[in-house]
């Protein structure tokens, strides 16, 4: 191509290539993955450390402060992530 030729145009109704539509596709892929695994890492370390306090204060014993910690922080990040995750697929699902 000539520096002052111009760039042949693709009209908006021919599909992309495969090898351009493919790789952001599963970049998109990976990440939600990542993102899935960590939501539901956040949620089970926050269900053991619920579980562990309410087992804890039923038995009348001593609840670790960590375990609090844990509990108050991992589910709100766990709900964060699904939801976004959720809002995720539906903006995918719009654009295809």
């Amino acid at each position: 191509m000539i520096p002052d030729e111009p760039a042949p145009s693709r009209s908006p109704d021919q599909p992309l290539p495969e090898d351009v539509r493919d790789s952001g596709a599963e970049e998109s892929q990976r990440g939600r993955f990542v993102v899935m695994i960590l939501a539901v890492a956040f949620a089970v370390i926050g269900l053991l450390s619920l579980a562990a306090i309410l087992l804890a204060a039923f038995l009348g014993g001593y609840v670790w402060p960590g375990f609090v910690l844990a509990t108050y922080l991992c589910l709100p990040i766990a709900f964060l992530l699904m939801t976004s995750l959720v809002l995720w697929y539906v903006v995918t699902r719009r654009r295809s």
